[in-house]
């Protein structure tokens, strides 16, 4: 009950409310959908990077990129992708993983304009419902020819009521905009980082003698033995006859 109404009553009582309504529930919507992204996306840099050297040391690079794949977040994409391009140049693999950073990015900041958006007009409709609240009580006034209590608190309390409900909506809503914004950039720039480190240590592996075959997820193939160059033909002996 909301001043001594049901809350079928209060929307009924106003088109403001009933678009609050729906702008909740889309919000909390976007707002779960988010929450679930980014929990399921979720990734250690230091502990990944370490556990990539390992393999990649100890089995080599079809067991690394085997691993890379099962890790079902942006972190084991771009492993998965720089051991598939593992005989390109570094320069060549670091153009390649830093336009999957970007593509993550936007998966990131996905849905998150609408939750902004929805934030400022939540408000704003707030403010909307008021100025309506207070014509309905100027409207009673010019109509009954006085201004007593019983008159304007009808149109006054609805003014309130939207307001209060469109900050209710907006605060909670900017809040969790602000909050994945924030964490969309600081998983980009943690994984542009972690980036830099996996391209060293790939150009390290090689220049150690690893292959500089892409991996495949199988083994690599047993390179030929090179075949000894045969032996040049005697020469004939030279005659001194004439």
């Amino acid at each position: 009950m909301i001043m001594g109404q049901s809350l079928v009553e209060v929307f009924k009582g106003s088109f403001v409310m009933v678009i609050l309504l729906v702008a909740s529930i889309a919000a909390l919507a976007l707002t779960i959908e988010r929450l679930w992204y980014f929990w399921r996306n979720r990734f250690n840099p230091t502990k990944s990077l370490l556990e990539l050297r390992r393999i990649l040391g100890t089995s080599g690079p079809a067991a690394a990129l085997d691993w890379a794949r099962t890790q079902k977040n942006p972190l084991g994409r771009l492993f998965a992708l720089a051991l598939e391009n593992m005989s390109l140049s570094g320069d060549e693999v670091s153009d390649l993983l830093y336009s999957t950073i970007l593509t993550e990015r936007v998966r990131y900041e996905r849905l998150l304009g609408g939750l902004g958006t929805l934030a400022n007009a939540a408000t704003l409709l707030g403010l909307l419902g008021t100025v309506v609240g207070l014509i309905q009580a100027f409207g009673n006034i010019a109509a009954t020819g006085s201004g007593g209590p019983a008159v304007i608190s009808g149109g006054i309390a609805q003014a309130l009521l939207t307001t209060a409900f469109g900050l209710i909506i907006g605060i909670p809503t900017l809040f969790f905009y602000n909050y994945f914004s924030k964490k969309a950039a600081d998983n980009s720039m943690t994984l542009e980082s972690t980036t830099d480190r996996l391209i060293v240590m790939l150009e390290r592996y090689k220049k150690r003698g690893g292959p500089a075959e892409p991996a495949t997820g199988t083994a690599p193939r047993a390179r030929p033995e090179p075949q000894p160059a045969p032996a040049p033909a005697p020469k004939p002996e030279e005659s001194w006859e004439f």
